[in-house]
């Protein structure tokens, strides 16, 4: 059972994650995203309100690398990621960090409103 829900809306990927997230999840979600249509630029909104980070930092470099395979071959990627807790922002601030791809940019938030407004500065 897949523990997210993808959705596209006004040009931006939404992924709305619930539970326990590990880094099976991800590989399921990426092979969601695998299967989209999408263009050469690209916008994600990782919103993990709902989800329980259930990765150690260790598994960042093998989540890092999976999105950098999967997304490396678009023009420009921008992923705002949502958290509401104090250990999935700290794993986000590590991820971020691991992610030195010229094309992919990433930005924490803690409401929707602004990531949203993120996303769409360079639309």
């Amino acid at each position: 059972m897949n523990k997210f829900e993808v959705k596209e809306e006004m040009g931006i990927i939404q992924a709305c994650f619930y539970g326990e997230t590990k880094l099976e999840g991800f590989v399921k979600y990426f092979q969601v995203l695998d299967k989209m249509e999408l263009s050469g630029k690209i916008r994600i909104l990782h919103d993990h309100r709902k989800s329980t980070p259930g990765m150690t930092p260790a598994e960042l470099g093998v989540l890092a690398d999976l999105l950098i395979k999967h997304l490396s071959k678009f023009e420009e990627v921008r992923i705002a990621y949502i958290s509401d807790t104090p250990k999935g922002i700290a794993l986000a601030m590590l991820l971020k960090d691991q992610l030195s791809v010229v094309n992919m940019k990433t930005e924490i938030f803690s409401e929707e409103a602004s990531a949203i407004t993120w996303l769409n500065l360079y639309a």
